[in-house]
């Protein structure tokens, strides 16, 4: 049995496995051929709209496609005589400790105990990985290059989390000075002036230094197509150019400029949505770089060449 993400199906294989069954049908076998296609309805646009009746609508929904997929994979099982791989991965990284929350699947590291989150498109890898002929039956065997994903995406969450903490901390606003006088004295002149100045000598927030530095010219949407692009330029994996597409196409999805995706340095919202950590991260952090030496030189050249 083979499983495909969304409609990227790999009809090749599809054609492998009729042209290995061509021989029974010559000998005059019956087969059947079973395609299904699984959809999420996505009602996020429903939601401050919708009331308990809504609510309980979509629970009987969702409640009903487990129950459909549950029955399909208990009939795979009784065909094989095996555990469903799908049901297999579940089962195995199905957090069994009642103080994670985490989530209900989690990685937990044999050298330390400590628990990784794992969401839908993480846990879909591992099971594309059994697929493939790899042993997972225990913590221990996933794999070098997925644990190190796994690292990287908690050290930058707890980077993004200091971040935060960091900027609380410099808001304008957060701590006001007060000057009181207990001996009806008047303040000196000195003080008077004193504190208007220090109220105005902390650092802007860091947003808009941002929207100065970038001075982005142009349709915003030509401009997250542009900066994809040279992402893609400089890299020869197709695979690496794909994701760089995807990351595009997502900010594109979700109304997302440049501008806003610099200001707010989170590569975590793109990892959610199936980037990989690397690439989300590059897609985040080279926006400055590119508005300074790439993007305004290239329209410099370009002036400079219209103008002669």
């Amino acid at each position: 049995m083979k499983r495909f993400d969304h409609l990227d199906i790999d009809w090749t294989a599809v054609e492998k496995q009729l042209l290995k069954w061509g021989e029974l049908f010559r000998r005059g076998k019956k087969l059947r051929l079973s395609i299904t296609f699984k959809y999420v309805e996505d009602d996020s646009l429903h939601k401050i709209t919708s009331g308990r009746v809504e609510k309980r609508g979509r629970s009987s929904v969702t409640k009903r496609m487990l129950n459909e997929r549950d029955a399909q994979l208990d009939a795979e099982e009784n065909v094989s005589g095996q555990e469903s791989i799908w049901r297999g991965v579940y089962n195995l990284m199905r957090c069994p400790s009642s103080s994670c929350h985490l989530g209900p699947h989690c990685w937990q590291d044999p050298n330390g105990k400590k628990h990784y989150k794992l969401r839908s498109h993480q846990l879909k890898r591992l099971i594309a990985f059994v697929e493939k002929g790899g042993a997972l039956l225990s913590h221990e065997d996933v794999p070098d290059n997925f644990r190190e994903e796994l690292y990287m995406e908690e050290r930058h969450r707890l980077e993004s989390q200091q971040s935060q903490k960091n900027k609380m901390v410099g808001t304008p606003g957060s701590c006001q000075l007060i000057n009181i006088n207990f001996n009806g004295m008047q303040s000196s002149p000195q003080q008077d002036t004193a504190d208007p100045t220090t109220a105005s000598a902390v650092v802007l927030p860091p947003n808009d230094q941002v929207m100065e530095d970038l001075n982005l010219t142009g349709l915003r949407d030509g401009a997250v197509k542009d900066y994809g692009a040279w992402h893609e330029s400089n890299v020869s994996d197709e695979n690496l150019k794909a994701q760089f597409r995807q990351a595009c196409n997502v900010a594109l999805a979700n109304g997302l400029d440049l501008r806003l995706i610099h200001e707010d340095q989170d590569p975590s919202f793109f990892i959610d949505k199936g980037i990989v950590v690397g690439i989300a991260r590059q897609f985040v952090r080279d926006i400055g770089h590119w508005a300074k030496c790439v993007r305004n030189v290239t329209l410099d050249d370009q002036a400079t060449q219209a103008a002669a």
